[in-house]
C-alpha cells in the first residue's frame, strides 16, 4: 500500500521510534498494512516517556498498548519485508 492507496479510514496509531532508547524519540504514526512511517514533530526524551505518550494519543483511538504495539510490530515486520519502502511517507 502507498499513500497514494491509502483507505478513506485507515487503521493507524502512534509509536515511538525505538531506533535508539537512550537517544530522544520522535513519535510515529503507523498505518495498517503500509510499511514504514509516517514522522511527527512530537518527540520525549525517554522511551517510557514516549510509550505514555502514545498511550494517551492511542487511547483517543480505542487502542490498548497491547493493540497499538502489535499494529507497530506489523508495519516494522512489513517494513522489513520491503526494502525499497523507503521507511517515510
Amino acid at each position: 500500500m502507498t499513500a497514494q492507496t491509502l483507505p478513506d479510514d485507515p487503521n493507524y496509531c502512534f509509536c515511538p521510534a525505538y531506533d535508539i532508547e537512550d537517544e530522544v524519540q520522535q513519535i510515529r504514526i503507523v498505518i495498517e498494512g503500509m510499511a514504514g512511517y509516517v514522522p511527527t514533530a512530537l518527540v520525549a526524551l525517554t522511551v517510557a516517556d514516549a510509550e505514555n505518550i502514545c498511550d494517551k494519543l492511542n487511547r483517543r483511538l480505542g487502542l490498548t498498548r497491547e493493540q497499538w504495539t502489535a499494529l507497530a510490530a506489523q508495519s516494522m515486520r512489513a517494513e522489513d519485508d520491503d526494502p525499497e519502502s523507503g521507511r517515510r511517507h
